[in-house]
């Protein structure tokens, strides 16, 4: 059988992903009230669209990154497993009179992303026009025996879309995928898949000790132009400046006797290839083995003025020179 990634160069893969929350505001002062909460310009969302964004502290950190789709009624957020007890208090501190409910929806849907060369053109089998729509962007599933929404998402380095359906339809989905030859991936193939994409997820490559800028998604996640929010002081001053002193980044690493598995590489620092002080510079935060070669695909940070794409570094793993590239 094909490795994953070859099966996404040839077709159309699908990932359960139903153990990422999921946050639902309603309310007449819904879009309003997240405005305040998060770097993107959520005022200007109309049904059918949507953004990425951060929830950044009053210093600018990120305590959390969403992708957020806009209906007639209502606002979902879509954000990694476990966020939602983060988030939820955080929201509801700030709540005084606005008609906003928030709520905890993550058990009412099943979630699933299809990917892979062939993907935009299955999505058309379940709603026309789903091939073309906009990074965000979502539209409702038309076909006869599914309801729910596709979402266009920019996380891969092939064509992705999230699947959202009512839980009680799960099964339903599951079934399409076998009837068009479909395969559903365990979660390590979506790791290995998100990695080798460079990818980054909350809570495993950044946390609420980074600033919204270090994650290097300012263009799909940050507005300068939405007015003010929570944080977007230090946000705006750190644009003005022009950069953050660190950078997530992806990273190849050689393996060539196969002899490290990608897990001893998480939490490994990076040092630049020419130093003599093994001065640390950066850290892999995640890793996978790439199933077509020896080396190991990585995601981690490292200090600005090392972030060039074929910049080399060198990790040290028991006792071993590892040659690291920046991708």
């Amino acid at each position: 059988m094909p490795n994953i990634l070859d099966q996404l160069n040839q077709n159309t893969v699908a990932f359960d992903l139903s153990d990422r929350d999921e946050i639902t505001l309603t309310g007449r002062d819904r879009a309003t009230f997240l405005h305040g909460f998060t770097t993107n310009d959520i005022k200007k969302l109309q049904p059918g669209m949507g953004c990425e964004a951060f929830v950044p502290t009053i210093k600018g950190k990120t305590l959390g990154h969403l992708f957020i789709f806009a209906t007639e009624d209502r606002l979902l957020l879509d954000t990694v497993p476990g966020a939602a007890e983060v988030l939820l208090p955080h929201l509801d501190r700030y709540l005084i009179t606005e008609d906003v409910q928030l709520s905890n929806t993550t058990s009412d849907r099943s979630l699933f992303l299809m990917a892979g060369k062939t993907a935009e053109n299955t999505m058309t089998e379940l709603s026309e026009g789903a091939d073309s729509l906009a990074f965000n962007h979502w539209k409702p599933i038309e076909h006869s025996e599914l309801t729910g929404s596709i979402r266009k998402v920019d996380w891969l380095n092939e064509s992705a879309f999230q699947i959202s359906v009512p839980a009680d339809d799960r099964q339903k989905i599951i079934d399409w995928f076998g009837k068009q030859q479909i395969s559903v991936c365990p979660n390590e193939d979506f790791e290995r898949v998100r990695i080798a994409s460079g990818f980054p997820m909350f809570g495993q490559d950044f946390s609420e000790e980074n600033l919204a800028q270090e994650v290097d998604r300012t263009s799909q996640a940050i507005s300068f132009t939405k007015g003010c929010y929570l944080g977007q002081e230090p946000i705006a001053r750190i644009d003005a400046l022009g950069h953050v002193n660190k950078l997530i980044r992806g990273f190849r690493c050689e393996n060539t006797d196969s002899s490290i598995q990608p897990e001893k590489l998480i939490g490994a620092n990076l040092i630049a290839e020419d130093s003599t002080e093994a001065k640390v510079i950066g850290g892999i935060t995640s890793a996978a083995q790439n199933p077509d070669t020896h080396e190991i695909l990585a995601i981690g940070w490292v200090r600005r003025e090392f972030a060039e794409p074929d910049t080399k570094l060198v990790v040290m793993i028991d006792g071993q020179t590892i040659p690291v590239q920046v991708r």
